[in-house]
């Protein structure tokens, strides 16, 4: 099983963990397992669509998964997978 890092925002939804060990050949099996097991998280993760949300970054073992193979990209289980929800704002 990866290991998912949930940040901060999420954790309402997973029982407050910051990290799971979920099930998975891919990250898309794997989100679909995370959804299956604590479904709030759904809309945070994926649009109505189910696309993960564009302000949604996903590194796995610290590669961004948009320079991988996306959600199909293959894991086992001494990967890592942090989920990371892009921040805004700043300084005028």
């Amino acid at each position: 099983m990866a290991k998912l890092f949930i940040p901060t925002i999420m954790r309402q939804h997973v029982e407050q963990r910051s990290t799971l060990d979920m099930p998975g050949a891919t990250l898309a099996e794997v989100f679909a397992n995370l959804v299956s097991s604590y479904p709030g998280v759904r809309s945070l993760l994926h649009d109505a669509d189910g696309r993960l949300r564009p302000h949604i970054n996903v590194f796995l073992n610290g590669d961004d998964i948009r320079g991988l193979d996306g959600e199909k990209t293959p894991v086992d289980a001494r990967d890592e997978v942090h989920v990371i929800p892009a921040m805004a704002g700043g300084s005028r």
